[in-house]
């Protein structure tokens, strides 16, 4: 998703007010604290979002790794999101949170550090203040790609306050787009096998197969996914 979470200093760095305001409405804005907390499992609670801009509806959080979190992230299964106790919430308004992870470095001189680009982690409403956010992170080809090797990189947490009808519409096809990656993956991952068995006597268009093909790749497919959960992210062939 195309997202800027990054600190403008010439905006939001010029609005001492920004990081405390949260629209009312759409006309008005709000003075409160610093309204978000996140807590990745086994680490204090963080609460140092800063504004990204002056409009008070934009916040990012960056973390690094290693330094502020120790482990691997694809080995961070969750992260606890929610909105700080005794914090007026727009009762018209939601809150989406989105992650991006980034090398520290780059690998390919004149080339930026390669990024997944922000997702969505998951939205939070005024009667629904925290909630307990799956990453999928284990199984991010693409996460797994930047972090390969051991490479340091840094966790991105963008937050965008978006009215109650924008959650439902951006998180649902947010969470169809990923049910349909992973399950592509599957079907490209039995297609494959089933053509490495194919005889090649069944004409153009057909592929001619032995009777338990099915057994024979789900036993393989649970095997292999027992040794390494995101094999099948991985493969290409």
């Amino acid at each position: 998703m195309n997202f800027d979470f990054s600190l403008q200093p010439n905006e939001a760095g010029t609005n001492s007010n920004a990081v405390t305001q949260v629209p009312t409405n759409g006309a008005s804005q709000h003075q409160s604290p610093q309204p978000f907390g996140i807590i990745v499992p086994g680490y204090a609670v963080r609460t140092n979002f800063v504004p990204v801009d002056s409009s008070g509806m934009k916040f990012g959080l960056t973390l690094t790794c290693p330094g502020d979190i120790a482990t691997p992230l694809a080995s961070v299964h969750e992260l606890v999101f929610f909105t700080l106790p005794n914090i007026p919430f727009p009762p018209n308004y939601g809150v989406l949170c989105y992650w991006q992870i980034t090398a520290a470095v780059s690998q390919t001189p004149d080339l930026p550090p390669p990024s997944t680009g922000f997702e969505l982690l998951g939205s939070i409403r005024p009667d629904r203040p925290s909630s307990v956010f799956h990453t999928g992170w284990s199984e991010h080809e693409q996460l797994l790609e930047v972090a390969q090797n051991n490479t340091p990189v840094t966790l991105t947490i963008g937050v965008s306050l978006e009215p109650l009808e924008n959650l439902q519409n951006i998180a649902g096809s947010s969470v169809s787009a990923s049910k349909l990656f992973v399950a592509q993956k599957i079907a490209s991952d039995l297609f494959n096998f089933m053509q490495s068995f194919d005889t090649g006597t069944g004409g153009a268009g057909q592929m001619v197969v032995p009777n338990n093909i099915f057994e024979r790749w789900f036993k393989r497919f649970e095997a292999r996914f027992q040794r390494d959960p995101n094999f099948f992210l991985k493969s290409e062939d």
